[in-house]
Order: structure tokens, then C-alpha cells, then sequence
């Protein structure tokens, strides 16, 4: 078995997946994202035969497709009603995403 990914690698995973891990959690994960890195290593060593089709999905699917037909929009302003707040042109909506890193 390969050495584990370095704490800050799996810090940088823990911090984009929005989860905070202790210690001994950070510990832990890394030796589990190497068991996932080293089978998806071993994944990548399969040699297919060349007659092997991809493989999409258990059951064929298709794209339900249908014409764009052009119809009249209720007006913005009847719209704009219903929002708590606008400026008149679009809904104004408290911030979602702050900057965490500072």
C-alpha cells in the first residue's frame, strides 16, 4: 500500500465538501481516499477486449425531445408581484455564498 494523501490534500476535500473533520477524522479519511485512489489505480489497469461496448445504464433510455414553440410570458411586472423585493427588474434576494476563506 502507497503512503496515504498528505493532511492537506484531504483538508482541500473535507473544506470543498463544506464538512469539518478532527484530527482523528482527517486521519482516517486519508487512509480510506487511498483505499479509493489505489482501486480506482487498479480500475484504470483493466484491459477490455476489443468488442466490449460501453456500458451507459441498466435500461436504454432516450431523450424525450419536443418542438420549441414560441408562446407569449406573463409580464415581468405581474411576475415582480409576487417577490418579497425588486428593483423594478429582477428579485432581490439576500447573499447565499459568503467568502470562508479570510
Amino acid at each position: 500500500m502507497s503512503e496515504t494523501p498528505e493532511q492537506p490534500t484531504v483538508n482541500q476535500v473535507a473544506r470543498l465538501a463544506r464538512i469539518h473533520l478532527d484530527d482523528q477524522q482527517l486521519t482516517s479519511s486519508g487512509e480510506k481516499l487511498e483505499q479509493i485512489l489505489e482501486f480506482v489505480s487498479q480500475l484504470e489497469q483493466v484491459e477490455l477486449p476489443k468488442d466490449v461496448e460501453p456500458f451507459f445504464g441498466a435500461i436504454e433510455s432516450v431523450n424525450a425531445i419536443r418542438e420549441d414553440n414560441l408562446q407569449t410570458s406573463v409580464p415581468r411586472e405581474k411576475i415582480l408581484d409576487n417577490a418579497p423585493e425588486s428593483d423594478g427588474e429582477f428579485y432581490l434576494v439576500p447573499p447565499v455564498f459568503r467568502n470562508t476563506d479570510s
